[in-house]
């Protein structure tokens, strides 16, 4: 279990120094609407370029690396882990119960308890990465241009930093993870 998650957790690192411009541009696209003040061009090249013009505003590229890494790196940590525990536990639990060792099963079994596995992870996922997940989103909105983490944080409450938008987090994170593991 530490081998997972030293080894995700290592690789999300050096990921997300390549994902962070990407990721930093969707942000913004996602809450500046049109003719909005501080908006940059919708499509990916030119948004990037609009980003890159005003880095003192918005510093791209990496501006955003640091709470990228505080929900990207638990999130896959918890990813793996939490698949693999899970996955273990269920074949194990199908031997003891009825007898089936995992190759007994069909391949329609196997794919089933796989993505039911993957879907469990990715609710822990979601729910452990959700308070970074709104402050990722709150780091790109305009009027929150130059304030800390924690003021945003503050400012949006703990019961809504923990729960606001779960539930479709939840439901979007569940059935991403239950499919890369089908």
């Amino acid at each position: 279990m530490t081998l997972w998650a030293a080894a995700s957790g290592s690789a999300e690192f050096f990921a997300d120094i390549a994902l962070c411009p990407f990721e930093m541009t969707k942000v913004k696209m996602q809450v500046t609407l049109p003719g909005e003040s501080g908006g940059i061009s919708k499509s990916l090249v030119a948004g990037m370029r609009d980003m890159s013009a005003r880095s003192a505003d918005t510093k791209f590229p990496f501006g955003s690396l640091q709470p990228l890494w505080m929900r990207q790196i638990p999130y896959t940590m918890i990813k793996f882990v939490g698949f693999y525990t899970t996955a273990e536990w269920v074949y194990k639990t199908i031997d003891k119960q009825y007898g089936y060792t995992k190759d007994d099963l069909s391949g329609s079994t196997k794919l089933g308890i796989t993505f039911a596995c993957g879907y469990w992870a990715g609710i822990f996922c979601a729910i452990a990465t959700q308070p970074f997940d709104n402050l990722v989103s709150m780091m790109g909105n305009p009027d929150n241009k130059g304030k800390s983490m924690g003021q945003m944080a503050n400012e949006m409450g703990t019961v809504n930093l923990f729960t606001k938008g779960l539930s479709t987090r939840i439901i979007m994170i569940g059935t991403l993870t239950g499919l890369q593991w089908w």
